[in-house]
């Protein structure tokens, strides 16, 4: 959480959108109890952030504690990610999905 914050440049929001609908998309044919599905919300989480930056606020530090821990590395990775996103030269049109195999 507190890496979305801070002195940060514009990032491109359509990357930011394209990361969201990636990661609806790889969740759309999961089981709603997989912790695949879980990672990928916690994905759309993080990037929702940037978008709506209220729901940052609006997130307590324990917050993340209540989730699963497949939705904390799908939210934590994509939070890095942005992080560096924001402090790159150029921001980046694209963003990668992160990785689920690399939360396990």
């Amino acid at each position: 959480m507190s890496a979305l914050h801070g002195p940060q440049r514009p990032i491109a929001l359509q990357a930011v959108r394209g990361l969201i609908t990636a990661a609806r998309a790889e969740r759309a044919a999961l089981s709603v109890h997989s912790p695949e599905r879980q990672f990928y919300l916690g994905v759309e989480a993080a990037a929702e952030e940037i978008l709506h930056p209220e729901l940052a606020s609006a997130r307590s530090e324990e917050s993340l504690d209540r989730e699963s821990s497949a939705f904390r590395d799908g939210y934590l990775q994509t939070a890095n990610l942005l992080a560096v996103a924001m402090t790159a030269p150029q921001p980046p049109f694209r963003l990668p999905m992160p990785n689920l195999r690399g939360a396990q």
